[in-house]
């Protein structure tokens, strides 16, 4: 981001009120995100990124398991790691432009140029992508996703990584909700050594009690304070000390785009956190960890049984540990005070909830965090309906969110690495991507899936009129010429790969003049021979007339 070098002073205490706010309404969502981290994703809970997460709760990995899997197949739908997932075009008020004037020769090149030049720019941004930075903070992001809300950073780096882009732990994260279901402002408080902050903004305006602690204790933490807002039609980066109050902020920087990703699953209106399958799901994760903890405990004491043995006391229940193997002092064993060491538990009387509770609990785990895998095993193997169902089930499940996802990520994304490289220098072209003179198009999986049924109409009156009336009947019908293009596009067909209307005529030609030299082949093939030399007797190889 760029040094905030107009000289303006940001009002600390408003945004600081501002802050606090944010962080009031956030603290709300505390401890549903806790049961959802502790139940459904334990590792990515971390606070301040030093310390793990326990999972010695755990008993059942079902929805853990789920989860990541989950995350893992959103990603690959969305943002598949190694191909591109967006396209540059224009967009609809630059269609109705070019369609108005469509009987200008001038304005048709000049559209063609326009679509060629977005092709040029998106092949140019397209690797700064190919990183595995990008990879990662993706999946991190995905994953967040799954508990709701995922935030992620994309901020200028150096000359070996450009661009840098940071997925941001959301216990760290409060939104500020902005007009139209968006979001407004980014409050970050994360804990850092005064060494790590002083190398990061060395530049910074720093307070003396800042500096001497440095000096003294450079490793001692303290919480640094980055929030994002939105500023007029930019953006406001101010770093300061939390809960350092009347001091100006350590640094500004400003930026032209959005510089944060903040995109929620599923999202009710005036919520400003979403919420995902994960958070869907903890109830009967915990559920399903309770039934295998019951199971577990019940089939320990099958084995181990609880022992009681006479010491000569009485029985007393407030001290006696229910547990395997466990020993209990009581008064009498059986008859005549019994052995003195007697099994009290009958080995028969065993609990066993998996037969009739815990299949299906994973089950409709699975369901709700749209793990499709097929259960292993099993008597009745799975028909290929079942199969087909689970599949068109998941691109169903993803398709409620998927466009909040899409409108909350992609053009974000795309329009700020655009402007890291512009203004790094590494493009010449910045163009405005408003969605309406120029747009940004998903290219994943999910999205291709997605167009292909919006085009599953036109693929079925193809079908039809090819079988009915043949190629010739299909030519006549329908307008190859305009459909293919679209048609292909929207499978994710690279742009590169397709002819334009100059190829396509060039090739015409070509296949014409090919043809028309064939003709005039055959036709010599089959030309008559003269008549006195049909007549003539065939010669020999010495080239005498045969005997």
């Amino acid at each position: 981001m760029a040094a905030d070098d107009k000289g303006r002073a940001p009002d600390m205490k408003m945004h600081q009120r501002r802050a606090a706010a944010a962080w009031s309404e956030r603290q709300k969502w505390s401890s549903v995100l806790a049961d959802c981290y502790d139940w459904c994703m334990p590792w990515r809970r971390g606070g301040d990124g030093r310390t793990g997460a326990s999972t010695m709760h755990l008993f059942d990995p079902t929805a853990v398991v789920s989860t990541m899997s989950g995350a893992g197949k959103l990603q690959q739908a969305l943002f598949p790691p190694g191909q591109p997932f967006f396209r540059l075009r224009p967009g609809p008020v630059s269609q109705m432009i070019a369609a108005a004037a469509s009987d200008d020769a001038r304005a048709r090149d000049a559209a063609a140029v326009f679509t060629r030049q977005l092709d040029v720019l998106a092949q140019q941004v397209a690797p700064f992508f190919g990183t595995g930075e990008w990879d990662t903070a993706a999946a991190e992001l995905c994953l967040d996703l799954y508990a709701g809300t995922g935030v992620m950073l994309i901020l200028p780096g150096d000359r070996a990584r450009p661009v840098r882009f940071l997925a941001l732990p959301i216990e760290e994260v409060a939104l500020e909700s902005g007009p139209y279901g968006g979001t407004s402002g980014l409050f970050w408080r994360t804990r850092k050594s005064r060494r790590e902050i002083n190398a990061e903004f060395p530049q910074g305006r720093f307070p003396q009690t800042f500096l001497d602690l440095l000096a003294k204790e450079p490793e001692g933490l303290e919480t640094l304070a980055q929030d994002i807002v939105a500023d007029g039609d930019g953006w406001t980066l101010i770093v300061s000390l939390d809960k350092v109050a009347d001091q100006p902020p350590v640094a500004t920087f400003t930026a032209r785009t959005k510089p944060f990703v903040a995109a929620r699953y599923w999202r009710q209106p005036g919520q400003v956190m979403g919420v995902g399958p994960a958070l869907a799901a903890a109830p009967m994760a915990r559920t399903l960890n309770k039934a295998q903890e019951l199971a577990l405990k019940a089939a320990a004491i099958q084995m181990l049984g609880i022992w009681g043995y006479r010491p000569g006391a009485t029985f007393n229940p407030d001290t006696a540990r229910l547990a395997p193997g466990q020993f209990w002092p009581v008064q009498s064993t059986g008859g005549v005070l019994g052995p003195d060491v007697a099994r009290l538990d009958p080995p028969q009387a065993r609990v066993d909830l998996s037969s009739f509770i815990q299949q299906e609990l994973r089950t409709q785990l699975q369901q709700i965090l749209h793990d499709e895998r097929l259960p292993e095993g099993g008597a009745t193997p799975r028909s290929a309906s079942e199969i087909m169902a689970r599949q068109a089930r998941l691109k169903t499940d993803y398709v409620g969110a998927f466009g909040r996802m899409i409108a909350e990520i992609v053009p974000v994304v795309v329009a700020r690495v655009i402007e890291v490289l512009y203004d790094q220098k590494l493009i010449v072209t910045q163009a405005p991507l408003d969605q309406l003179l120029v747009t940004v198009e998903a290219v994943s999986p999910l999205a291709a899936a997605i167009r292909v049924d919006r085009h599953q109409p036109t693929i079925q009156g193809l079908e039809l009129s090819a079988t009915l009336e043949g190629p010739q009947g299909m030519a006549r019908r329908f307008d190859l010429d305009r459909a293919m293009p679209e048609l292909l596009g929207d499978l994710g067909v690279p742009p590169a790969f397709l002819r334009d209307g100059a190829q396509l005529q060039a090739f015409d030609e070509q296949a014409q003049q090919a043809q028309e030299a064939a003709a005039v082949a055959q036709a010599a093939l089959d030309k008559p021979k003269d008549f006195a030399e049909a007549l003539a007797p065939p010669e020999d190889a010495a080239g005498a007339p045969p005997a």
